[in-house]
């Protein structure tokens, strides 16, 4: 197990292109060291991550300047919702994925019960009901995978606890990709085997106890966590930051409307009226994330255009495995 590295990079904010994303190395600010932007956090958790993920959520701040991504073993008959729990863990909005969403910072995505999360070309995210893959969809593996095909460098992993090996393998596609891994400290989690699945693997993996996990991926992008009780509101600094928590904001309520209009029948009219709000707001977030934030961007933070990236790798395939969710 690797000691705990110094986590410190110099900050370099992450823009807003549009869909043909180029690479992030070609942002550099002039005499900045040649060091990733980092804008994709992806956690994957299974039995005994529901509290993890509380502690680590927890010493998140509001505002991230990243993606978080987030695929938990869950059964598809569960009643839960799971991003009304985890919004609840700290200050950042939560919602389910839906195909075709961008990348939004500041935001957990979550993955929905029954289907695998993955990120394609232009930071595009789809969702599929492929097969489970180590008895799971959404399974952490294809997610990660899938994001360190499209996302490279930029991505840093997190393996919280949960049974078998699940998430082993993203995590060595992250590590080869350049990106960075942590994971939840064995002695620290429910269920160790995840996370010693994954030391063994990405044998430089960091492992921290949940409760530091937010700090450290925090500390990877540079950020100052304020004192004060964990998920603390911090003040807003700047007019790219006050729009990255707009988009957070519009999400979180795009998601509220949704929720709504669950409540009623899909043939009443206020369905179709909570519906309606949900889409607006969703396109108004949009409209910011690709046509207002690239203004506030430095100039010398702007990427140059460059081709998009290929689609990521077909989904790992486990016809020869249970059909029965953990």
């Amino acid at each position: 197990m690797a000691s705990p590295p110094s986590l410190k990079h110099p900050r370099i904010l992450p823009v807003w292109p549009p869909a043909d994303r180029p690479c992030p190395r070609d942002c550099r600010a002039e005499g900045t060291p040649d060091v990733p932007v980092r804008d994709v956090v992806l956690i994957g958790a299974s039995a005994g991550g529901f509290g993890a993920l509380r502690r680590l959520l927890g010493g998140l701040p509001a505002g991230l300047p990243a993606s978080v991504l987030i695929a938990v073993h869950t059964a598809q008959n569960s009643k839960i919702r799971l991003p009304d729990a985890l919004a609840r863990f700290g200050p950042l909005p939560a919602a389910y994925a839906v195909p075709g969403q961008r990348l939004t910072p500041g935001l957990l995505t979550v993955a929905p019960a029954g289907q695998h999360l993955i990120v394609t070309a232009g930071d595009t995210l789809r969702l599929h009901r492929g097969p489970r893959v180590h008895h799971a969809r959404p399974a952490v593996d294809v997610l990660l995978r899938s994001a360190a095909h499209a996302c490279g460098d930029r991505t840093v992993a997190v393996v919280l606890s949960g049974c078998l090996r699940d998430g082993a393998e993203g995590a060595a596609a992250v590590a080869a990709a350049g990106g960075v891994v942590l994971v939840q400290d064995p002695a620290d989690a429910r269920e160790p085997g995840m996370p010693t699945a994954t030391l063994d693997r990405v044998p430089d993996a960091t492992a921290w106890p949940a409760v530091k996990l937010g700090p450290a991926i925090a500390d990877l992008l540079d950020l100052a966590i304020p004192p004060g009780p964990a998920g603390a509101h911090r003040p807003v600094d700047g007019i790219d930051e006050a729009l990255w928590t707009a988009v957070s904001r519009l999400h979180a309520h795009a998601a509220a409307q949704q929720r709504l209009r669950q409540c009623f029948d899909a043939t009443s009219p206020l369905a179709a009226r909570f519906q309606a709000r949900a889409a607006h707001t969703t396109h108004a977030a949009q409209l910011i994330t690709d046509h207002v934030l690239p203004i506030f961007q430095p100039e010398a933070h702007r990427r140059k255009p460059s081709p998009a990236p290929s689609a990521g790798p077909p989904p790992d395939d486990d016809r020869g495995r249970s059909d029965r969710d953990p």
